[in-house]
């Protein structure tokens, strides 16, 4: 009987899905609905008389084939409404009978809406909605592989979420968004959007808005179009005349009076752009209109031999000016350093300077290359360059040098964070990024090293501190005295001298020093894993630390000196909570705050893009050992601030966890206890006004005499698998959020 039944079932679900592909084919221009499982259901969510649907808990697919027989493609319409309502009529129903019109499939979703939106639930129907239909195609009666994203007003900022969170593989053939709403919205603790384009954008984008919307809508579209053709994909952005629809209205957004049918007509039969074989624009010499300064930077490299030189634009060229005179004669003239910087010149020039003279006879010890805010300027220059264009133009450069300079190291500075029009970030800042990315793999740690200083120039969250750049674009001197000084370490190190900083700072939690203690594994040969194996990881989620982190798991593994993995099972409590991300692990037994500003300086975090960063640091300054000494409160305070900035910096769009430090030590009244207590103290309130999430176990793993409970850790520091899963379980909730 029970497998007569089991039979039954089996035959039933093959008849529905057989079913559910010939209906939809037979039933070609009439309306079919699909559960976000892949089952046919026999209606829709109850529209009301307004044409809008105003309440949905049961997010559904409405299938709309076309009549045409070979079909261009299927889209997946997200309509508008504020995530309050669903404007099905117009911006959903008249919005598939155009494209049905033009040959297309169309999916209509009907994701979660209500008086009190949930964004997240909306973002995860999509996501389950645009994943059933590209694997099911062909079950729904859909007649072609090309699939386009479709989404207006508040649907348009729900696509530009949905295309962010797809994998470089998942991506559509095309984005179209109709007066997207909300690209303007930033993090309560960071001036970056929250909607930014893939890194790596496959899909053709078109972006339209009516001249008469909303500003702030306007700007952060044209911005995120700009961002996307600057990230090397392909993108359209129309400011339309007519303001017959707008966003913030329930109009129908392909009215035949407007100028929007049309434009969308194009674009839909327009064939992609094929990959560009032409040669790269920043990559091809130039020469550039400093002819002058040319010639008299020719008749120095001919009388005098410089251990030292500096390649750039305006940004090292003012280090001749005057008011930088103090900078360049401590951390530069002692060098025997030349200044090959030029203002407003881009890549292209500063090729043309070396295949012209500029490094004749030439043989320093270091070359520092400066470069690349000109090539994506707008404002001044007939041409931007993309992301792609502007790495391929610097990595030419790199080329020359290597070839003309073949003992020389080189140094590559990330493009300063500069931008026109004031501290927050624009398509400007975003193609820099990009380019230093791809520019930061090509360090090999023997002739070519990345250096980022960014950090000097900015607030913590992300805007560029007015008092650094002045202008946004340029360092103030003494914030180009800062640049120097976070440079230093690395400078000294290639020139084989001594540093040159005169002012280190007393608190030794800030200063970057690589590896302090000894201990049951190779520092060094860790960090070496790391950096080989973060780009593969490509992680959406990033743990920093020390020992504590270090020991509970994932990648690079924790060996002993020996080479041999220690705890080659994976911890539970590990597998439980990150089985389903890719996860670096940044933990370093023994490593203080300094060690950790260290490596991060040294690559550890350069060309990611996690959407999580936890920290769990601190404990160690509490330590007095012959290599360091303990830190108060406030220093060690201080120390983890300092970090923060950086992951904010190399990292914008990533949440920082800040971890409480973990108890230490049995009784309460322990002088390290009592030190923990008070850095979390200050910690929280750290996090409180930077708006970091803070999270603190301590009390879980505490009786109430202050105690440890039973089995939580092995030494009254390190946790056992039972306290890694209160960790666990404490930040679940946390990196589950999208």
């Amino acid at each position: 009987m029970k497998t007569f039944i089991l039979l039954s079932v089996t035959f039933l679900l093959l008849f529905a899905n057989a079913s559910t592909s010939n209906s939809m084919v037979q039933n070609s221009g009439k309306t079919s609905f699909i559960s976000l499982k892949g089952e046919v259901v026999s209606k829709g969510n109850s529209v009301e008389t307004d044409g809008n649907l105003h309440e949905i808990n049961i997010p559904l697919l409405r299938l709309m084939c076309t009549n045409i027989k070979s079909p261009k493609g299927t889209a997946l319409i997200l309509s508008g409404g504020g995530y309050e309502i669903l404007k099905m009529k117009n911006e959903g129903e008249k919005m598939a009978l155009f494209l049905n019109s033009e040959g297309f499939d169309v999916a209509i979703l009907e994701y979660h809406v209500s008086k009190v939106p949930n964004r997240n639930l909306a973002l995860a129907d999509a996501l389950q909605a645009f994943r059933l239909i590209k694997t099911n195609r062909n079950a729904f009666g859909f007649g072609s592989n090309r699939l386009i994203i479709v989404g207006i007003s508040a649907g348009g900022h729900l696509a530009a979420r949905l295309v962010q969170k797809l994998g470089d593989k998942e991506q559509p053939n095309d984005l179209i968004l109709i007066s997207p709403t909300y690209l303007n919205e930033t993090p309560i603790n960071s001036v970056f959007p929250i909607v930014r384009p893939p890194v790596q954008p496959l899909a053709r984008l078109f972006v339209s808005f009516s001249a008469n919307d909303n500003k702030n809508w306007i700007y952060s579209a044209e911005e995120y179009s700009k961002t996307w053709k600057g990230y090397d994909g392909q993108a359209m952005f129309k400011l339309l005349p007519d303001s017959s629809y707008t966003s913030q209205g329930d109009a129908n957004p392909v009215d035949l009076k407007l100028k929007l049918p049309g434009i969308l007509k194009e674009f839909l039969n327009a064939q992609p752009a094929n990959p560009t074989t032409t040669p790269n624009p920043a990559a091809i010499p130039v020469q550039g209109y400093a002819k002058q300064r040319h010639a008299e930077k020719l008749a120095l490299i001919a009388k005098e031999k410089f251990d030292l030189i500096m390649i750039g634009n305006s940004i090292t060229h003012s280090l001749e000016n005057p008011e930088f005179q103090p900078i360049w004669n401590q951390f530069f003239a002692p060098r025997k350093a030349l200044n090959l910087g030029t203002s407003g010149y881009r890549t292209e020039n500063i090729l043309w300077n070396i295949q012209n003279g500029e490094l004749e006879g030439q043989s320093p010890k270091v070359v520092i290359l400066e470069i690349g805010t000109n090539n994506v300027d707008e404002k001044n220059y007939p041409t931007r360059h993309s992301a792609g264009q502007l790495a391929g133009g610097i990595e030419a450069i790199i080329k020359t040098l290597r070839e003309k300079l073949p003992d020389t190291k080189i140094i590559v500075l990330r493009c300063f964070p500069g931008c026109y029009g004031g501290p927050n970030p624009t398509s400007h800042r975003a193609i820099l990024e990009r380019a230093s990315d791809r520019v930061s793999k090509l360090a090999d740690g023997k002739h070519i090293f990345y250096c980022d200083v960014n950090h000097v120039f900015l607030n913590m969250d992300g805007s560029i501190n007015h008092e650094a750049m002045p202008d946004w674009l340029h360092p103030s001197p003494a914030a180009a005295k800062a640049w120097a000084q976070a440079m230093e370490p690395l400078l000294c190190e290639l020139m084989g001298d001594k540093s040159l900083d005169t002012e280190i700072p007393p608190n030794t939690a800030i200063v970057p020093v690589s590896k302090l203690e000894n201990d049951s594994y190779n520092w060094w040969e860790r960090h070496k894993d790391v950096l080989s194996i973060k780009d593969s990881i490509n992680p959406e989620i990033v743990l920093i630390g020390n020992s504590i982190t270090h020991f509970w798991g994932g990648e690079p593994r924790l060996k002993w000196a020996d080479g041999n993995l220690r705890n080659p099972n994976v911890p539970k409590s590990w597998d439980s909570l990150f089985h389903n991300y890719r996860v670096l692990n940044l933990g370093f037994g023994w490593d203080r705050t300094q060690n950790v500003l260290w490596r991060l300086d040294r690559g550890e975090l350069d060309g990611l893009h996690p959407r999580t960063v936890i920290l769990n640091i601190g404990t160690n300054n509490t330590s007095q050992t012959q290599n360091a000494r303990t830190n108060t409160a406030p220093e060690i305070v201080e120390g983890i601030r300092t970090i923060c900035l950086r992951v904010r910096s190399k990292v914008p769009d990533a949440k920082i966890v800040l971890m409480a430090i973990l108890p230490r030590e049995q009784k309460n009244d322990h002088p390290r206890r009592i030190l923990i207590n008070e850095i979390n103290k200050q910690l929280e309130s750290f996090a409180n006004e930077q708006k970091i999430t803070f999270v603190d176990i301590g009390s879980k793993m505490l009786d109430t005499d202050g105690t440890f409970l039973p089995g939580l850790t092995f030494d009254f520091c390190h946790p056992t698998e039972k306290g890694y899963q209160i960790w666990a379980d404490e930040i679940r909730s946390i990196i589950s959020e999208p």
